[in-house]
């Protein structure tokens, strides 16, 4: 187990494969920070939580494997799960490969060739709908800027739009690729870190980028990215019972995930077919 564990500025990360009907799956885990409490029931108090020898408690992160296309499905415990970048650095850091592996939402090709082919990025929109707070207290770029927001009202419908002016006037034009540079790099971030919110029925149900692109013929064209018509999700309610010495506590969320990947197993081939 301590081979698996990858420390990642304060955070801890530990790995443990997990197989379900002979495929192999893997639970990540963080370790928590700060104290947990515990109700005691027969003495009518709360305190802390304390567990017996080398132990610590963790949130847990679900990761399975499809079987094609380098796909996987996802499904976090808590907010404060490790999220897919979490499990990009973790298998880095474990060398499964030579070279660096990169986990990154199925958006639609596309998309994700605009946004990395793009000159810049002058403009991003998104709409964050009323509900429970989906951004854990560690995110940051967009995702800090989209806690703080959703944290300060979270039953107003928010709409964050942030662009970078192109008429006369505004700083240097060395100002203007920088901020557009940036821009770009934050919804990069944003995108894969928090892709998983971005749908018609999502945390993020209005995530646009305006973009600036090269024709083929050396000129400069305007794009607009549309996250959430170009973006492959589906969520499930996942309710994780207590172990009664039978099935492992993470098989129902292992057989959602496939449940989900078979019902959109066509768009999801398609997204990782190669492009001819």
């Amino acid at each position: 187990m301590r081979q698996r564990r990858y420390v990642h500025a304060t955070d801890v990360y530990v790995g443990d494969p997990i197989s379900v009907q002979g495929r192999d799956h893997l639970v990540l885990a963080r370790l928590r920070d700060g104290d947990i409490q515990q109700i005691d029931w027969e003495h009518n108090h709360i305190s802390d939580l304390k567990l017996d020898g080398n132990r610590s408690v963790v949130d847990t992160t679900i990761i399975c494997f499809l079987p094609f296309g380098n796909v996987i499905g996802v499904i976090q415990g808590s907010a404060s799960a490790p999220r897919p970048t979490a499990l990009q650095r973790w298998l880095n850091s474990m060398n499964v490969i030579n070279h660096d592996l990169a986990v990154m939402p199925l958006v639609g090709k596309r998309a994700w060739d605009k946004l990395n082919n793009a000159e810049a990025v002058n403009l991003f929109e998104m709409r964050l709908r009323p509900g429970q707070m989906m951004f854990p207290s560690d995110a940051n770029g967009l995702g800090d800027f989209s806690r703080q927001a959703h944290k300060r009202n979270p039953d107003a419908l928010i709409t964050l739009t942030m662009k970078i002016p192109k008429r006369r006037g505004f700083g240097r034009d060395t100002s203007r690729s920088r901020g557009e540079r940036r821009l770009r790099e934050d919804v990069q971030h944003f995108i894969s870190d928090f892709g998983s919110l971005v749908g018609p029925d999502g945390a993020v149900d209005r995530a646009i980028a305006h973009v600036t692109l090269s024709a083929s013929d050396g000129s400069l064209v305007e794009d607009q990215i549309n996250f959430v018509s170009d973006h492959i999700t589906a969520q499930k309610p996942v309710f994780l019972r207590r172990s009664e010495g039978q099935a492992p506590w993470y098989e129902a969320a292992v057989y959602a995930v496939l449940d989900v990947a078979a019902a959109h197993e066509a768009e999801l081939r398609d997204a990782v077919r190669p492009v001819p």
